[in-house]
């Protein structure tokens, strides 16, 4: 569907700040029977609102498609490093929103209840809301009770039968989804008075500050940012009550929303966003320069490898990674595999690219770089390989160092 008109304030008053042509869904990852079938790609466009300043995908991939079609492929529990993670955010959310024993908390998008193990580990009762078949039925097998749909009013009202939530959490999903209106409204018919109501995902601002544009894909709906959600919360009666960004997936922000005062961060939060740029076009207009620079660079310094007699593997086939290959061109004829340590992806193949995914065992004596592309968890992978491999050449793409 493509995008006519903003996603929280309705305005048609949007621009288009960065092309990276067309491109597969990010986490469609392939079986080998489906390498023959032919494979879709949308339009793959950044949009600003020039009203409000929300940043939104210019075509949005129908959420059956995304997340029903295939099996879903990220597991929020396959790091140790997203365990610790989910850990330290539980322990916040229950000291910050004052959750008691038996309290109930609701995940949305809960994958396979990472986040809502730790909430129960500290005495709540949990609930998750998963639309993907695979995903869900791991959660249940972990012990996270799971209703297998999409975040609706039928989904709402099967949580009420248990109660008014304390806490609803939604993790780096909160930017996958549209109708945004329509989803407030069901989340404030399963909150507390006196609940919170938390999103957690990567920080709009990263992109630009950071230079990260491989977190663009068609799975992420918008691009979030603060001074958008004021006026958008306050349709709905919320405020943002904390905020605090972190340096999860290298650079993420967690709101707290509420019927609470609105904290004094939130006006620093959104001076910071214009000093860098955020809502100014020649600011992205500067930065989609870097980008093509980015693609330049890269592809230059994996021909070289390659032309030196080199044998290159991709490490990390994080959903950003296939933002990168499919924006670049990169595919087998620079990459010989790629590697993963998740079991949902092992044996499978990245979209577009089509590069056979193996676990990282796979890297031998005779593979001469390496390229990066889990980046946020880059000096865990190189601790993780270099012992092994200390020949071993790691590239990262120049233009999303920080």
């Amino acid at each position: 569907m493509k995008v006519s008109q903003c996603h929280l304030c309705a305005s048609k008053n949007l621009t288009k700040v960065l092309d990276l042509g067309f491109h597969p869904l990010a986490d469609f990852f392939l079986k080998e029977s489906q390498l023959d079938e032919p494979e879709r790609r949308y339009p793959l466009c950044v949009l600003l609102c020039q009203d409000c300043g929300h940043g939104m995908n210019s075509f949005v991939v129908p959420a059956e498609v995304r997340y029903q079609e295939n099996d879903y492929s990220y597991d929020s529990g396959n790091s140790k490093i997203s365990i610790q993670h989910f850990q330290e955010m539980a322990q916040e959310v229950v000291k910050r929103a004052g959750v008691k024993n038996g309290d109930l908390v609701v995940d949305i998008g809960s994958n396979i209840g990472t986040l809502l193990g730790a909430f129960k580990d500290l005495g709540a009762e949990v609930q998750g809301v998963d639309p993907s078949h695979n995903i869900a039925a791991l959660a249940e097998k972990n012990g996270i009770p799971t209703i297998n749909d999409f975040f609706n009013a039928s989904s709402a009202e099967k949580i009420l039968k248990r109660g008014k939530a304390k806490v609803i959490t939604i993790t780096n999903a909160f930017n996958h989804i549209s109708p945004l209106d329509e989803f407030m409204e069901n989340v404030i018919s399963i909150l507390d008075k006196e609940g919170s109501f938390i999103i957690e995902l990567p920080y709009f601002l990263e992109i630009i500050r950071k230079k990260h544009f491989d977190v663009i894909y068609l799975e992420h709906v918008s691009y979030i940012a603060i001074k958008p959600l004021v006026p958008f919360f306050k349709k709905f009666g919320l405020s943002i009550t904390h905020l605090e960004e972190n340096n999860y997936m290298s650079g993420s922000i967690r709101i707290f929303v509420g019927y609470g005062q609105e904290s004094e961060l939130v006006a620093k939060q959104i001076a910071l966003e214009e000093k860098f740029g955020l809502y100014d076009q020649a600011e992205w207009r500067k930065f989609a320069e870097e980008v093509k620079n980015c693609k330049i660079n890269l592809l230059k310094e994996l021909v070289k490898a390659r032309e030196s007699g080199g044998k290159i593997v991709a490490i990390g086939a994080a959903a950003k990674g296939n933002t990168l290959l499919n924006y670049c061109g990169i595919d087998a004829t620079l990459i010989d595999f790629a590697t993963d340590a998740s079991p949902l992806k092992i044996g499978k193949y990245t979209p577009g690219s089509h590069l056979p995914i193996f676990s990282d065992d796979t890297i031998d004596k005779d593979v001469s770089h390496a390229l990066i592309l889990a980046w946020n968890i880059a000096d865990f992978l190189k601790a993780k390989i270099s012992p092994k491999f200390p020949h071993l050449q790691f590239i990262t793409p120049h233009v999303i160092e920080s």
